[in-house]
């Protein structure tokens, strides 16, 4: 059940039954040559209609940027982004509003894992709980990786099972740095280019269909944990 797509007096009466909402949050962010660059947005979307089909919570309209890597910002063509501070304030103005209605419980959906990015959600509102999707058990499931990293092995696996049409295998490329080389990037401090670097970071050609199926049960099963938890 969508928000926007609801009339006030319809929400007014779900609210008599239910005060959690889903918020889905998406980037405009490069996935390599092989993804577009909605893939943050449109698997988080997927996964808040199927926990709202499920459980009858509203899903709110999606907050469709993010905080990137300002390398990605500066050098990949399509990529942009907004600041920590943009995201937390946005994300505390409209829930504080929506507060004021009698909504109660906010489940942010996030399949971006930027440290400023989680951040900014996080300390967006104490009414916010935040859900990092990919933070499941891979490391019995990936071949050339133990986690998710950046449009890599398991981010591939998982759009190959729900979105096949939005891959194309044929120009999809591994590319592998250091923790150590790579960290000041995570960091935020540098956004020098990197030799080698295409926009994805780990085994992309090591994904599968039967491998993205089954790691996208466990981010809705974590996902329905979390709400289960919350009441």
């Amino acid at each position: 059940m969508k928000l926007n797509m609801l009339k006030y007096p319809e929400i007014r009466e779900y609210l008599k039954k239910n005060d959690s909402l889903l918020i889905p949050i998406g980037t405009c962010e490069q996935h390599g040559p092989h993804l577009p660059l909605c893939t943050d947005t449109i698997v988080a979307e997927r996964m808040c209609d199927e926990i709202s089909n499920k459980y009858g919570i509203l899903v709110a309209p999606t907050i469709n940027y993010g905080v990137n890597l300002p390398l990605d910002n500066k050098i990949m063509t399509g990529t942009t982004g907004i600041t920590y501070d943009i995201l937390k304030e946005t994300l505390k103005c409209i829930t504080e509003y929506w507060k004021m209605q009698g909504f109660k419980h906010f489940f942010v959906v996030s399949c971006h894992g930027d440290i400023f990015h989680i951040k900014a959600l996080n300390d967006a509102s104490d009414s916010v709980e935040v859900i990092e999707t990919y933070e499941v058990e891979q490391k019995d499931l990936l071949e050339k990786q133990i986690c998710t990293r950046h449009a890599c092995e398991s981010e591939t696996s998982v759009m190959l099972y729900l979105y096949p049409e939005l891959v194309d295998m044929s120009v999809a490329k591994d590319f592998d740095i250091s923790n150590d080389t790579f960290m000041p990037y995570l960091e935020h401090k540098k956004d020098a280019p990197i030799d080698g670097y295409i926009g994805n970071v780990g085994y992309s050609t090591f994904a599968s269909r039967e491998k993205g199926k089954i790691i996208y049960k466990r981010m809705i099963e974590n996902l329905e944990k979390v709400i289960k938890n919350s009441y």
